[in-house]
């Protein structure tokens, strides 16, 4: 753990890399508003912790605090436009900038991840940007700090007599996983938890097999979370479900089977599920009686019951119940639902389910 200067550190570093899950998909911070507090710039002023990772000598994975190197790198690059074609000696200022602190050779020194690597090397790089690349939090605040700037005729000395005053805790992580570390850091935050599974499955080693049961079963990425968030009911019979921590949750189970099972046999069977959940959202049936049940049941806003659904259909499958029996819980779900509708009561689906898993007894 050491105290640093943000400035200095970020010059110093030969790279700086974001998380592939880590997204700047909030409001930044903007360094500018700091110097309302202490015009006369006689306080330094303390950024909190920055959890990194050191990959080689001065490169770092940013695990934690990414988007206060991403509000450092966008005021300097505010600063190299605001003054830019003004004299030869800002000219030879905004290069100096330039090479220290945004670009090392042919690549950006930050690089950020998905969509906000595009839009960041679009900036930096003076290309044009989309309406849609516009109206994200990276093109916002650099609108806001080019406004700042200009406004209140901001001198790049006094900006850089500010940044000087700044500082940060490094904390190095080297012997700690990232991705947890990042998960619960940010847990008072929305987070992308499909990013989050991808990254796990990656470092299983099954992330190919996974990407194609997403590609060939859920072009939605919400059909992505409602799958996982039933299929994991199933397994565990969650009461209270919080979506917020289904990575957490996704986990859990895929470290508790593989206790007992190879990895590649529990995705198999992951994939095998989510054929049949693509059955039950896509109402992809070639039995009538079994279409027009799952047809009503849709109509009457069941997919509060898919998860159930799911359960039964893999016993179906499985020839361990009868199509008479899957038809006839289907009809009974259905009627079911069209009381919830009629009656404009939130009745207790679990009351039911337990009369179904009795009548399947019994059968």
């Amino acid at each position: 753990m050491r105290v640093v200067n943000l400035l200095e550190f970020l010059n110093s570093a030969r790279n700086l890399k974001a998380l592939e899950y880590a997204h700047c998909n909030r409001e930044l911070i903007n360094l500018l508003d700091l110097m309302n507090n202490d015009e006369q710039m006689t306080k330094s002023v303390d950024l909190g912790i920055i959890f990194v990772c050191e990959e080689n000598e001065n490169s770092y994975t940013i695990v934690d605090g990414l988007s206060r190197f991403v509000s450092l790198s966008l005021l300097l690059h505010a600063i190299c436009e605001c003054y830019k074609k003004t004299s030869e000696r800002n000219a030879k200022a905004i290069k100096t900038i330039r090479t220290k602190y945004l670009v090392r050779g042919q690549k950006l020194k930050l690089e950020l991840s998905g969509e906000d690597d595009i839009i960041y090397n679009k900036i930096i790089n003076g290309e044009r940007l989309s309406g849609h690349e516009k109206s994200k939090p990276l093109f916002k605040l650099l609108h806001n700090l080019w406004s700042q700037i200009k406004e209140q005729n901001l001198q790049a000395s006094k900006i850089f007599s500010m940044l000087q005053k700044i500082n940060i805790t490094i904390v190095e992580t080297s012997h700690v996983q990232p991705r947890n570390l990042f998960y619960k850091l940010n847990s008072n935050r929305i987070l992308n938890q499909i990013d989050l599974i991808d990254d796990y499955l990656k470092e299983k080693g099954v992330e190919n097999e996974w990407s194609k049961i997403k590609s060939e079963y859920f072009i939605q990425k919400n059909d992505t979370i409602a799958f996982l968030h039933d299929f994991l009911i199933t397994k565990f019979s969650y009461g209270a479900y919080n979506q917020d921590t289904l990575y957490e949750n996704f986990v859990n189970y895929f470290e508790t089977v593989s206790e007992y099972m190879n990895v590649n046999k529990l995705i198999s069977n992951i994939k095998h599920s989510a054929l049949l959940y693509f059955n039950i959202i896509n109402i992809n049936f070639i039995n009538e009686n079994i279409k027009r049940a799952f047809v009503n049941i849709k109509k009457h806003s069941g997919e509060d019951t898919y998860a159930y659904i799911l359960s039964v259909y893999e016993d179906f499958v499985s020839n361990n119940i009868s199509e008479s029996i899957f038809i006839e819980i289907l009809n009974t779900i259905d009627e079911y639902l069209k009381n919830r509708q009629t009656s404009g009561k939130n009745i207790d689906f679990n009351e039911l389910i337990q009369y179904l898993n009795a009548f399947i007894t019994c059968k």
